[in-house]
């Protein structure tokens, strides 16, 4: 396969992803904020800085963050940049990619320029933000079904798990780093409102209390979606699935490390295999989290070095990976 489609396929994956999870966070927010009031603070600016944005113009109120965050083509990281790069990347490999998951991408594409669009967003917030995440779980589904399962799909796994543990790992640490309540608060409905946020936020809520009947909210929410083995937005699970698509992708018969990107994810996912969650509030949950991020960006990094690079390459997703890759990892 040649480096350009494996790129595509990558980054069409990824943006799809992140449009999600930007509507999931979004969504999750506004309606955290129907039933408990909090302070200015905690209230929009967690998202930003969940999105790598750390320098905002402006108050950060709900409608100016939701609308930064879901129409502003200045921003690369919000829902319609998100959705017209991966609709980019999808027609540079129209040979590859069905013609059932172009048509739908694209009709998303179309669908989201359109004056209904921003009519369910003014008029159904909610609605709007379901209609986005099911965006990319609808391709997903198409794209499972129909495309064939080799290389490219391959590549498509790779993006998508990278994008999707890297997006739970910053939903988790903004809770420490920018949440962290007060001694007072803890135990307090606004605390556990934190943590149901967050679970929401990574669609765990059903499953962590499935799973963990009756288990307080609060280092069991962190347990959960860092270690979880069988959960498909913990940590541990992404990177394993990473790590499996990396070794299909270079057909690695023994399962063994043998270039870079395979290298970096073997040790993160090694560690994430045999630290337990005792160990990681001793250290630092915080200091633990970034360290997982700046490894999950080192990775991707390997990944444009190994596969993409060729020279300076110009294209849609290169030029992303090279001006928000240094300033979501801060």
């Amino acid at each position: 396969m040649i480096s350009r489609v494996a790129e595509h396929c990558y980054w069409m994956s990824r943006y799809l992803e992140r449009a999600e999870n930007t509507a999931r966070v979004l969504e999750v927010n506004q309606t955290l904020l129907l039933d408990f009031p909090l302070p200015m603070e905690q209230q929009w600016t967690p998202l930003l800085i969940i999105s790598g944005i750390h320098d905002y113009e402006g108050e950060p109120d709900g409608e100016s963050v939701q609308k930064y965050m879901t129409w502003d083509l200045d921003n690369p990281s919000s829902i319609i940049s998100s959705i017209n790069a991966a609709r980019e990347n999808a027609r540079n490999i129209r040979e590859v990619i069905s013609s059932d998951a172009w048509e739908r991408l694209n009709y998303y594409y179309l669908w989201i320029q359109s004056p209904g669009a921003m009519d369910l967003y003014t008029f159904n917030r909610s609605e709007f933000y379901n209609r986005i995440k099911r965006i990319n779980q609808v391709i997903y589904g198409i794209s499972e079904g129909t495309m064939s399962h080799a290389e490219a799909w391959d590549f498509y796994q790779l993006g998508k798990c990278l994008e999707r543990g890297c997006q739970t790992a910053r939903i988790l640490d903004v809770k420490y780093h920018v949440l962290l309540p007060t001694t007072d608060q803890i135990g307090t409905p606004i605390d556990y409102a934190h943590w149901v946020a967050i679970l929401m936020s990574c669609s765990g809520y059903e499953t962590f209390h499935k799973q963990r009947p009756g288990t307080d909210p609060g280092i069991s929410v962190a347990d959960f979606l860092i270690f979880d083995s069988m959960f498909p937005r913990s940590v541990r699970f992404c990177l394993n699935k990473a790590l499996q698509a990396a070794y299909a992708i270079s057909d690695q018969p023994h399962r063994r490390p043998g270039n870079e990107p395979e290298r970096l994810l073997d040790s993160l996912v090694t560690w994430l295999n045999l630290i337990r969650i005792e160990e990681v509030v001793q250290s630092g949950l915080h200091e633990t989290l970034t360290d997982v991020i700046d490894r999950i960006h080192a990775i991707g990094e390997a990944i444009h070095r190994s596969y993409f690079t060729m020279g300076m390459r110009q294209n849609l997703g290169v030029k992303f990976f090279e001006t928000a890759s240094g300033g979501v990892s801060e």
